[in-house]
């Protein structure tokens, strides 16, 4: 439960975020200067956007969530080439809705600090589909060295949702990727020591999904045969080897119609019949656990900490009616850890 007087506890997290960006600077293959030279040499900072004489595309992004973070970004395969710490005027920083989601609000005389990074027009596209609640807008940022440029950032496609706090995983996120790429000391140390967070469960808190058929195995292969594209077989999604069958939305008329239509959309397009704890330990980066890069680096408590993250939104009471147990996935290295 919310409480107005928690807050972010980062060096619980430390030791391990290093470790990750560590991992990930021997990793990555950073752009030839020549290019970057000849993109920043077309660049105008009242458009958001450079194109270059051969048509290629480049985009100025405010990171205001969890692209702010390196590892965040390299998880998703989103890979920057400049980025720096820069004020976004006019507009405040807000967290909404039940997960306490960063979002941008206009606001004449306000401002806030994120990244801004540059991307190529993949990567960009790749945003615009991970950010599937948000519109892609436009707002004015100030480098530290008071240099002013338009560029593109998220808001929320619902300013319905009202105002909350961020989950302490993520605003643990947000302000390791601040102090990485250098936003100023204060406004990292404000958010870290002013903003209220929903603190992180503790591991006998989480909680797991149960009332599975005893003895109920399926293959990948049967489980994949239940992704949704055949409307007369049911979907499944697989997490953490419990597999869970979609029972159906709630009737039109009520109050969580929308959000559990939302829900079902996305897990149909991203996630059904297939098991979902690795790519989840990605994108939903936790510091406070290994570089998820494949599913040894994947702790027990973390795939149970993953378990509890959907069980919560899934399975959580009346949702519980719309997921029904139908059995457990046939593989090794999960059976292991149940």
């Amino acid at each position: 439960m919310a409480n107005s007087s928690y807050r972010l506890n980062s060096s619980l997290s430390d030791a391990n975020f290093k470790l990750s960006c560590e991992a990930i600077q021997s990793k990555l293959v950073h752009p030839d200067k020549s290019l970057v030279d000849q993109i920043l040499a077309s660049d105008n900072p009242q458009e958001p956007e450079i194109i270059l004489p051969d048509e290629q595309k480049f985009y100025w992004y405010l990171a205001i969530g969890s692209m702010i973070n390196p590892v965040s970004l390299y998880l998703r395969d989103i890979i920057p080439m400049i980025s720096y710490p820069a004020t976004c005027i006019d507009y405040k920083l807000i967290f909404r809705g039940s997960g306490g989601m960063a979002d941008i609000e206009a606001c004449s005389g306000a401002n806030f600090d994120g990244v801004v990074h540059l991307l190529s027009s993949d990567h960009m596209a790749a945003l615009d589909r991970l950010e599937l609640g948000y519109n892609r807008i436009t707002v004015n940022c100030i480098d530290y060295e008071g240099r002013t440029h338009i560029v593109y950032a998220y808001q929320m496609k619902s300013n319905k949702n009202p105002e909350s706090f961020p989950h302490e995983r993520y605003l643990d996120i947000i302000t390791k990727g601040c102090e990485y790429y250098k936003v100023r000391p204060e406004y990292t140390n404000r958010l870290r020591n002013e903003q209220p967070v929903v603190p992180r469960k503790q591991p006998h808190e989480f909680q797991s999904f149960q009332g599975f058929p005893p003895d109920v195995y399926y293959s990948e292969e049967e489980l994949k045969k239940h992704d949704g594209s055949d409307p007369s077989v049911p979907l499944w999604i697989s997490i953490n080897g419990k597999i869970l069958e979609y029972a159906g939305l709630p009737p039109s008329d009520h109050p969580d119609h929308d959000s559990h239509r939302f829900l079902y959309s996305y897990i149909k397009d991203n996630l059904s019949g297939r098991e979902v704890t690795d790519a989840t330990a990605k994108a939903l980066y936790e510091p406070m656990f290994k570089l998820p890069l494949t599913s040894d680096d994947i702790c027990d408590e973390h795939r149970a900490q993953i378990e509890d993250s959907y069980y919560t939104r899934i399975a959580a009471g009346e949702q519980n009616n719309y997921w029904k147990p139908v059995g457990r996935l046939r593989c090794t290295k999960i059976e292991s850890v149940l």
